[in-house]
């Protein structure tokens, strides 16, 4: 096989995992675990991943976890007080509907982004539609009808996206740390954090 073949195979495995983890950690975001993602979770096929990213799953039963998971997810991003709303525009100008949620619009449109299910009735500043939006771009998945565009431009779409959309939310991360209630939140955020530090690292390191 040809050398630059096996990097080039490399090189695209390490990408798609890459953002594979950008989609979970969307999914995480976006609303609490239900009894399917929970058992996908489980399976041999992303037990061992999650779990070698940080993540720590929930000894008890299905059901008692997910009613208690739903539990810690309200009252740590939904409230109805005293909760961390995932939202860029709240952690940066106090409100809601700020020019981070304007900025947002204008990304989805040049990226072509479709929102899951799961994001469709939240604003596009969450944080989890915005790790779902780099998902796509790091995938290259953002042509007018999903094709791929994987070419240097869109390392340079990625590196402006997380500039603008995915450096904001340590503060949020620390405090909610020390808020959630149960193992797995606390390891899903502590993973997001070390994630995005990171990716954060990778492209202020790219423009020097």
């Amino acid at each position: 096989m040809n050398p630059s073949t096996t990097t080039s195979c490399s090189e695209t495995n390490e990408t798609m995992a890459l953002a594979g983890l950008y989609g979970l950690l969307a999914r995480l975001w976006l609303r609490e675990v239900d009894a399917a993602l929970l058992e996908q979770l489980r399976s041999p096929a992303l037990c061992e991943i999650f779990m070698q990213a940080g993540g720590s799953l929930p000894g008890k039963e299905t059901d008692r976890a997910v009613a208690e998971l739903a539990t810690d997810y309200c009252q740590l991003f939904i409230g109805p007080t005293e909760h961390l709303p995932p939202f860029q525009s709240v952690w940066q100008s106090g409100q809601f509907q700020s020019e981070a949620t304007t900025s947002m619009r204008r990304w989805s449109k040049v990226t072509h982004y479709k929102p899951a299910p799961s994001a469709m009735a939240t604003m596009p500043d969450h944080l989890g539609v915005q790790l779902d939006v780099m998902g796509r771009i790091v995938g290259g998945c953002f042509g007018a009808e999903g094709t791929s565009n994987r070419n240097g431009s869109a390392d340079a779409v990625a590196q402006s996206f997380f500039h603008h959309h995915l450096s904001w939310p340590t503060p949020l991360l620390e405090l909610a740390i020390r808020r959630t209630k149960s193992t797995f939140y606390r390891s899903m955020i502590e993973m997001t954090r070390v994630f995005l530090e990171s990716e954060q690292h990778k492209y202020r390191d790219s423009r020097t």
